[in-house]
């Protein structure tokens, strides 16, 4: 199959450039916790986790946006990914005045 001329890509596939930047922009609001990206050939987003979790890691699809971060908030929560980022917080002590 064949490149299409001036374009790098070949027929049927899929550059979505408002896709990619929906992905990025999530990537970046997500602080380095996730890679984000858009797969023109499965038509899906996928985010791949980047903190401490068991072998094998963990990898979410979604067809839109909002599906995404439901999946990205449901690993996080289940990856204990608030205590991994923030640590254990030490109890304020009282100071007698």
């Amino acid at each position: 199959m064949g490149k299409r001329a001036g374009t790098g890509r070949a027929p049927g596939e899929f550059y979505d450039p408002e896709r990619r930047e929906v992905a990025a922009h999530i990537e970046w609001q997500k602080q380095g916790a996730w890679v984000v990206i858009w797969g023109p050939y499965t038509r899906r987003y996928w985010a791949f986790a980047c903190w401490p979790l068991p072998e094998g890691g963990q990898v979410v699809s979604a067809s839109d946006p909002d599906e995404l971060y439901t999946e990205m908030r449901r690993v996080e929560r289940e990856g204990k990914y608030l205590k991994w980022r923030y640590g254990r917080r030490q109890p304020q002590r009282r100071t007698g005045s």
